[in-house]
Protein backbone atom coordinates (compact mmCIF):
# COMPACT_ATOMS: atom_id res chain seq x y z
CA UNK A 1 0.00 0.00 0.00
CA UNK A 2 1.28 3.33 -0.70
CA UNK A 3 0.70 6.64 0.65
CA UNK A 4 -1.30 7.81 -3.02
CA UNK A 5 -4.08 5.84 -1.87
CA UNK A 6 -3.93 7.40 1.82
CA UNK A 7 -3.10 4.56 3.89
CA UNK A 8 -0.55 3.34 6.05
CA UNK A 9 2.31 3.22 3.99
CA UNK A 10 5.08 -0.07 4.93
CA UNK A 11 7.89 -1.23 3.56
CA UNK A 12 8.80 -4.65 1.88
CA UNK A 13 11.52 -6.41 4.07
CA UNK A 14 13.54 -6.37 0.97
CA UNK A 15 12.94 -2.18 0.89
CA UNK A 16 13.37 -1.68 4.30
CA UNK A 17 16.35 -3.79 4.41
CA UNK A 18 18.00 -1.39 1.52
CA UNK A 19 17.09 1.90 3.84
CA UNK A 20 18.36 0.90 6.93
CA UNK A 21 21.44 -0.34 5.17
CA UNK A 22 21.80 3.53 3.67
CA UNK A 23 21.71 4.66 7.61
CA UNK A 24 25.43 3.54 8.13
CA UNK A 25 26.25 2.97 11.39
CA UNK A 26 24.68 5.84 13.10
CA UNK A 27 21.82 6.04 15.13
CA UNK A 28 19.09 6.16 11.98
CA UNK A 29 21.10 7.36 9.28
CA UNK A 30 24.79 6.91 9.49
CA UNK A 31 25.69 10.66 10.83
CA UNK A 32 28.23 8.94 13.07
CA UNK A 33 31.18 7.33 11.12
CA UNK A 34 30.33 4.15 9.29
CA UNK A 35 33.67 3.08 10.67
CA UNK A 36 32.48 3.22 14.38
CA UNK A 37 34.34 1.88 17.33
CA UNK A 38 32.88 -1.53 18.76
CA UNK A 39 31.67 0.22 22.02
CA UNK A 40 29.17 2.85 19.99
CA UNK A 41 28.37 0.13 17.25
CA UNK A 42 27.16 -2.41 20.01
CA UNK A 43 25.16 0.83 21.40
CA UNK A 44 23.89 1.46 18.48
CA UNK A 45 22.94 -2.12 17.85
CA UNK A 46 21.34 -2.32 21.96
CA UNK A 47 19.50 0.94 20.96
CA UNK A 48 18.24 -0.56 17.65
CA UNK A 49 16.90 -3.92 19.75
CA UNK A 50 15.55 -2.07 22.28
CA UNK A 51 13.02 -0.29 19.82
CA UNK A 52 12.21 -3.39 17.98
CA UNK A 53 11.66 -4.82 21.61
CA UNK A 54 9.00 -2.25 22.24
CA UNK A 55 7.20 -1.68 19.15
CA UNK A 56 6.79 -5.61 19.68
CA UNK A 57 4.27 -4.18 22.88
CA UNK A 58 1.79 -2.53 20.69
CA UNK A 59 -1.11 -3.46 19.09
CA UNK A 60 -0.90 -1.73 16.12
CA UNK A 61 -4.41 -1.83 14.96
CA UNK A 62 -5.52 -0.72 18.40
CA UNK A 63 -7.73 2.95 18.13
CA UNK A 64 -5.23 4.58 20.73
CA UNK A 65 -1.90 3.88 18.60
CA UNK A 66 -3.11 4.95 15.99
CA UNK A 67 -2.84 8.47 14.47
CA UNK A 68 -5.15 9.62 10.91
CA UNK A 69 -2.68 12.35 8.92
CA UNK A 70 -4.31 14.74 6.86
CA UNK A 71 -2.69 15.17 3.83
CA UNK A 72 -3.44 16.11 -0.29
CA UNK A 73 -2.21 14.32 -3.42
CA UNK A 74 0.80 15.66 -4.19
CA UNK A 75 2.17 17.54 -1.39
CA UNK A 76 5.59 17.00 -0.05
CA UNK A 77 5.82 19.43 2.58
CA UNK A 78 5.30 17.23 5.25
CA UNK A 79 8.44 14.85 3.77
CA UNK A 80 9.51 14.14 7.15
CA UNK A 81 6.44 12.42 7.92
CA UNK A 82 6.09 10.37 4.68
CA UNK A 83 9.97 9.74 5.23
CA UNK A 84 8.98 8.04 8.65
CA UNK A 85 6.13 5.78 7.11
CA UNK A 86 8.11 5.03 4.09
CA UNK A 87 11.13 3.88 6.00
CA UNK A 88 8.87 1.94 8.11
CA UNK A 89 10.02 4.34 11.49
CA UNK A 90 5.82 4.91 12.30
CA UNK A 91 5.69 0.52 12.46
CA UNK A 92 9.35 0.17 14.78
CA UNK A 93 7.73 3.04 16.74
CA UNK A 94 4.56 1.24 18.02
CA UNK A 95 2.29 3.80 15.89
CA UNK A 96 0.08 2.91 12.94
CA UNK A 97 -0.26 6.28 11.12
CA UNK A 98 -3.04 6.47 7.92
CA UNK A 99 -2.83 9.30 6.06
CA UNK A 100 -6.40 10.30 4.57
CA UNK A 101 -7.30 13.31 2.02
CA UNK A 102 -8.63 16.18 3.81
CA UNK A 103 -8.37 19.78 3.13
CA UNK A 104 -7.20 22.17 5.91
CA UNK A 105 -11.10 23.37 7.18
CA UNK A 106 -12.17 19.55 6.88
CA UNK A 107 -9.19 18.26 8.67
CA UNK A 108 -9.36 21.11 11.78
CA UNK A 109 -13.00 20.77 11.93
CA UNK A 110 -12.81 17.31 12.74
CA UNK A 111 -9.59 17.61 15.25
CA UNK A 112 -11.48 20.35 17.10
CA UNK A 113 -14.92 18.54 17.66
CA UNK A 114 -12.39 15.26 18.35
CA UNK A 115 -13.77 12.94 15.63
CA UNK A 116 -12.07 9.82 14.77
CA UNK A 117 -11.40 10.92 10.50
CA UNK A 118 -8.82 12.83 11.48
CA UNK A 119 -5.99 13.34 14.32
CA UNK A 120 -3.35 15.39 13.24
CA UNK A 121 -2.97 18.00 10.32
CA UNK A 122 0.86 18.90 9.37
CA UNK A 123 0.13 21.65 6.28
CA UNK A 124 -0.93 25.30 7.08
CA UNK A 125 -0.78 27.55 9.59
CA UNK A 126 -3.22 30.50 9.22
CA UNK A 127 -6.07 28.14 9.08
CA UNK A 128 -4.79 26.62 12.12
CA UNK A 129 -4.35 29.68 14.04
CA UNK A 130 -7.67 31.48 12.69
CA UNK A 131 -9.57 28.69 14.53
CA UNK A 132 -7.55 29.11 17.80
CA UNK A 133 -8.75 32.89 17.22
CA UNK A 134 -12.38 31.64 17.05
CA UNK A 135 -12.09 29.57 20.08
CA UNK A 136 -11.46 25.97 18.86
CA UNK A 137 -9.45 23.10 20.57
CA UNK A 138 -6.67 23.28 18.23
CA UNK A 139 -3.41 22.66 19.68
CA UNK A 140 0.03 22.94 17.71
CA UNK A 141 2.18 20.05 19.14
CA UNK A 142 5.01 20.05 16.43
CA UNK A 143 6.56 21.91 13.75
CA UNK A 144 6.69 20.85 9.84
CA UNK A 145 8.47 23.86 8.02
CA UNK A 146 9.89 27.18 8.27
CA UNK A 147 10.22 29.77 6.06
CA UNK A 148 9.23 28.97 2.69
CA UNK A 149 7.52 31.75 1.52
CA UNK A 150 8.56 34.13 -1.92
CA UNK A 151 8.14 37.72 -3.47
CA UNK A 152 7.81 37.64 -7.07
CA UNK A 153 7.77 40.61 -9.43
CA UNK A 154 7.64 41.25 -13.08
CA UNK A 155 11.10 40.09 -15.00
CA UNK A 156 13.37 43.06 -15.01
CA UNK A 157 12.45 44.77 -11.69
CA UNK A 158 13.99 42.29 -8.79
CA UNK A 159 16.76 45.06 -7.90
CA UNK A 160 14.35 47.61 -7.61
CA UNK A 161 11.93 45.75 -5.32
CA UNK A 162 14.89 44.74 -3.24
CA UNK A 163 14.43 48.16 -1.69
CA UNK A 164 11.45 47.55 0.58
CA UNK A 165 11.16 51.50 0.78
CA UNK A 166 9.78 51.02 -2.62
CA UNK A 167 7.14 48.71 -1.11
CA UNK A 168 4.53 51.93 -0.28
CA UNK A 169 1.93 52.34 -2.49
CA UNK A 170 1.90 49.00 -4.51
CA UNK A 171 -0.43 46.50 -5.09
CA UNK A 172 0.36 43.42 -4.36
CA UNK A 173 -1.71 39.96 -4.99
CA UNK A 174 -1.62 36.59 -3.03
CA UNK A 175 -4.18 34.01 -2.03
CA UNK A 176 -6.10 34.83 1.50
CA UNK A 177 -3.78 34.45 4.65
CA UNK A 178 -0.34 34.09 2.59
CA UNK A 179 2.22 33.67 5.38
CA UNK A 180 4.95 35.37 2.84
CA UNK A 181 2.31 38.36 3.18
CA UNK A 182 2.09 38.69 6.94
CA UNK A 183 5.92 37.98 7.70
CA UNK A 184 6.95 40.66 4.96
CA UNK A 185 4.11 43.36 6.27
CA UNK A 186 5.55 42.77 9.27
CA UNK A 187 9.13 43.62 8.00
CA UNK A 188 8.04 47.20 6.20
CA UNK A 189 6.36 47.90 9.80
CA UNK A 190 9.29 47.90 10.79
CA UNK A 191 11.29 49.35 8.34
CA UNK A 192 8.33 52.28 8.81
CA UNK A 193 6.23 51.49 5.49
CA UNK A 194 2.55 52.67 5.51
CA UNK A 195 1.24 49.12 4.61
CA UNK A 196 -2.04 50.73 4.96
CA UNK A 197 -1.38 51.83 1.26
CA UNK A 198 -0.81 49.05 0.24
CA UNK A 199 -3.32 47.50 -2.97
CA UNK A 200 -4.06 43.46 -1.67
CA UNK A 201 -5.58 41.79 -3.79
CA UNK A 202 -6.72 38.21 -3.27
CA UNK A 203 -7.00 35.38 -5.84
CA UNK A 204 -7.76 31.59 -5.67
CA UNK A 205 -4.66 30.30 -6.97
CA UNK A 206 -0.33 30.90 -7.24
CA UNK A 207 -0.58 30.42 -10.75
CA UNK A 208 -3.39 33.44 -10.87
CA UNK A 209 -0.94 35.03 -8.76
CA UNK A 210 1.62 34.76 -10.61
CA UNK A 211 -0.10 35.81 -14.05
CA UNK A 212 -1.29 39.20 -12.25
CA UNK A 213 1.81 39.77 -11.62
CA UNK A 214 3.27 39.06 -14.80
CA UNK A 215 1.02 41.21 -16.64
CA UNK A 216 1.44 44.19 -14.37
CA UNK A 217 -2.25 43.85 -12.98
CA UNK A 218 -0.11 43.87 -9.44
CA UNK A 219 3.46 44.76 -8.82
CA UNK A 220 4.27 41.95 -6.26
CA UNK A 221 3.58 38.46 -5.19
CA UNK A 222 3.45 36.45 -2.26
CA UNK A 223 3.24 33.04 -2.54
CA UNK A 224 5.22 29.85 -1.18
CA UNK A 225 8.66 29.08 -3.01
CA UNK A 226 7.50 25.97 -5.21
CA UNK A 227 4.68 27.82 -6.50
CA UNK A 228 7.04 30.99 -6.90
CA UNK A 229 9.79 28.42 -8.84
CA UNK A 230 7.23 27.00 -10.66
CA UNK A 231 5.68 29.15 -12.32
CA UNK A 232 8.57 31.96 -13.59
CA UNK A 233 7.93 30.77 -17.27
CA UNK A 234 5.24 33.64 -17.35
CA UNK A 235 7.33 35.83 -17.07
CA UNK A 236 8.07 36.71 -13.24
CA UNK A 237 11.35 36.50 -11.10
CA UNK A 238 12.01 36.12 -7.38
CA UNK A 239 12.90 39.51 -5.48
CA UNK A 240 12.95 37.82 -2.00
CA UNK A 241 12.86 33.99 -0.32
CA UNK A 242 11.52 35.79 2.57
CA UNK A 243 13.31 34.14 5.05
CA UNK A 244 16.14 36.41 3.97
CA UNK A 245 14.07 39.06 5.58
CA UNK A 246 13.48 37.16 8.80
CA UNK A 247 14.93 33.74 9.43
CA UNK A 248 12.89 30.58 10.77
CA UNK A 249 9.74 32.19 10.39
CA UNK A 250 7.48 29.43 11.44
CA UNK A 251 5.20 28.26 8.86
CA UNK A 252 3.86 25.05 8.47
CA UNK A 253 2.91 23.32 11.81
CA UNK A 254 1.76 19.84 12.98
CA UNK A 255 -1.69 20.57 15.05
CA UNK A 256 -4.18 18.24 16.97
CA UNK A 257 -6.48 19.18 20.11
CA UNK A 258 -6.08 18.70 23.33
CA UNK A 259 -8.64 15.81 23.57
CA UNK A 260 -6.39 14.17 21.25
CA UNK A 261 -3.24 14.42 23.08
CA UNK A 262 -4.22 13.07 25.87
CA UNK A 263 -6.30 10.36 24.70
CA UNK A 264 -3.49 8.95 22.36
CA UNK A 265 -0.57 10.34 24.44
CA UNK A 266 1.72 7.30 23.66
CA UNK A 267 0.89 7.28 20.08
CA UNK A 268 1.56 10.86 20.14
CA UNK A 269 5.28 9.95 21.77
CA UNK A 270 6.11 7.40 19.71
CA UNK A 271 4.96 9.55 16.45
CA UNK A 272 7.12 12.27 17.09
CA UNK A 273 10.17 10.00 17.56
CA UNK A 274 9.57 7.84 14.68
CA UNK A 275 9.79 11.96 12.92
CA UNK A 276 12.61 13.23 14.29
CA UNK A 277 14.65 9.83 13.22
CA UNK A 278 13.34 10.69 9.98
CA UNK A 279 14.13 14.06 10.17
CA UNK A 280 17.81 12.95 10.86
CA UNK A 281 17.72 10.82 7.95
CA UNK A 282 16.59 13.93 5.95
CA UNK A 283 19.42 15.62 7.12
CA UNK A 284 22.39 13.31 5.92
CA UNK A 285 23.49 14.75 2.37
CA UNK A 286 24.19 11.00 2.01
CA UNK A 287 20.64 10.02 1.53
CA UNK A 288 19.33 12.64 -1.07
CA UNK A 289 19.46 10.23 -4.30
CA UNK A 290 17.41 8.21 -2.22
CA UNK A 291 15.25 10.98 -0.38
CA UNK A 292 14.10 12.43 -3.88
CA UNK A 293 13.24 8.80 -4.92
CA UNK A 294 10.85 7.76 -2.40
CA UNK A 295 9.11 11.18 -2.45
CA UNK A 296 8.68 11.43 -6.00
CA UNK A 297 7.49 8.04 -5.83
CA UNK A 298 4.71 8.70 -3.08
CA UNK A 299 3.59 12.16 -4.33
CA UNK A 300 3.50 11.65 -7.59
CA UNK A 301 5.75 14.71 -8.39
CA UNK A 302 8.74 14.47 -10.84
CA UNK A 303 12.32 13.99 -9.02
CA UNK A 304 13.25 17.45 -10.53
CA UNK A 305 10.38 18.73 -8.72
CA UNK A 306 11.38 17.01 -5.46
CA UNK A 307 14.70 18.11 -5.72
CA UNK A 308 14.34 21.33 -6.57
CA UNK A 309 11.78 21.76 -3.70
CA UNK A 310 13.66 20.14 -0.92
CA UNK A 311 17.26 20.60 -1.60
CA UNK A 312 17.70 23.90 -4.03
CA UNK A 313 15.00 26.49 -3.39
CA UNK A 314 14.33 24.67 -0.16
CA UNK A 315 12.10 24.56 2.26
CA UNK A 316 13.25 24.56 5.60
CA UNK A 317 11.88 20.92 7.14
CA UNK A 318 11.91 21.02 10.75
CA UNK A 319 10.06 19.65 13.66
CA UNK A 320 10.75 21.91 16.25
CA UNK A 321 7.28 23.25 17.90
CA UNK A 322 9.08 26.92 17.85
CA UNK A 323 6.64 28.20 20.39
CA UNK A 324 7.68 32.16 20.16
CA UNK A 325 7.96 31.95 16.63
CA UNK A 326 4.20 30.84 16.50
CA UNK A 327 3.05 33.62 19.07
CA UNK A 328 4.54 35.90 16.91
CA UNK A 329 3.05 34.92 13.68
CA UNK A 330 -0.38 34.74 15.69
CA UNK A 331 0.13 38.35 16.49
CA UNK A 332 0.77 39.53 13.33
CA UNK A 333 -2.13 37.75 11.80
CA UNK A 334 -4.16 39.79 14.37
CA UNK A 335 -2.32 43.00 14.09
CA UNK A 336 -3.11 42.82 9.94
CA UNK A 337 -6.79 42.49 10.20
CA UNK A 338 -7.02 38.37 9.57
CA UNK A 339 -8.83 38.07 12.89
CA UNK A 340 -9.35 39.67 16.26
CA UNK A 341 -6.72 37.05 18.50
CA UNK A 342 -7.21 39.49 21.74
CA UNK A 343 -9.39 37.63 22.91
CA UNK A 344 -7.49 33.87 22.99
CA UNK A 345 -4.02 33.44 24.10
CA UNK A 346 -1.53 31.70 21.32
CA UNK A 347 0.26 30.22 23.83
CA UNK A 348 -2.52 28.46 25.43
CA UNK A 349 -2.86 26.85 22.23
CA UNK A 350 0.84 25.43 22.24
CA UNK A 351 1.92 22.27 23.71
CA UNK A 352 5.79 21.16 23.57
CA UNK A 353 5.45 18.24 25.88
CA UNK A 354 5.17 15.40 23.52
CA UNK A 355 8.23 17.12 21.24
CA UNK A 356 9.97 17.51 24.62
CA UNK A 357 9.39 13.77 25.53
CA UNK A 358 10.51 12.16 22.56
CA UNK A 359 13.42 14.48 22.26
CA UNK A 360 13.85 12.77 25.37
CA UNK A 361 13.83 9.50 24.04
CA UNK A 362 16.19 9.83 20.92
CA UNK A 363 18.61 11.63 23.43
CA UNK A 364 18.66 8.74 26.03
CA UNK A 365 18.78 5.73 23.05
CA UNK A 366 21.52 8.26 21.07
CA UNK A 367 23.45 10.31 23.96
CA UNK A 368 26.08 10.54 21.48
CA UNK A 369 24.48 12.11 18.86
CA UNK A 370 25.38 15.31 17.67
CA UNK A 371 22.26 15.92 15.44
CA UNK A 372 19.72 14.77 18.33
CA UNK A 373 21.77 16.98 20.51
CA UNK A 374 21.69 20.38 18.10
CA UNK A 375 18.00 19.55 18.43
CA UNK A 376 18.10 20.36 21.82
CA UNK A 377 19.96 23.38 21.43
CA UNK A 378 17.02 24.59 19.00
CA UNK A 379 14.22 23.74 21.19
CA UNK A 380 16.05 25.60 24.01
CA UNK A 381 16.24 28.53 21.73
CA UNK A 382 12.23 28.62 20.51
CA UNK A 383 10.69 27.32 23.28
CA UNK A 384 9.74 28.14 27.16
CA UNK A 385 9.42 25.16 28.53
CA UNK A 386 12.94 23.77 28.79
CA UNK A 387 14.30 20.26 28.76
Amino acid sequence: MSLKKFLTAALTPALLAAALAGCGSGSTTGTQSTAAPATESAQTESAQTETAEAAQVYDLTAEENTIRFATQPGQIRTAINILASELGYYEEEGVNVEFVNADSTSALTAISTNKSDVDVLGTGIVPGLTFIANGADIVIFEGTAAEGGAIICQEGKKEYYQDLQNYAGITAVMIRGSSSWVITRAKLVESGIDVDSITLMEVDSNVNAAQAVAKGEADLGFMPIEAATTTLDVGTEIVYEVGELEANYVCCRQVTSSAKLEEKHDAFVNFTVANLRAWEFYEDEANRDEIVRLLAEESGQTEEYVENYLFVNRTKLTLDPNESGVITFYNSLSDSGYFDGSAVSAADHIDTSVYAEALQEVLERYPDNTFFQERLELYRTYNTALI
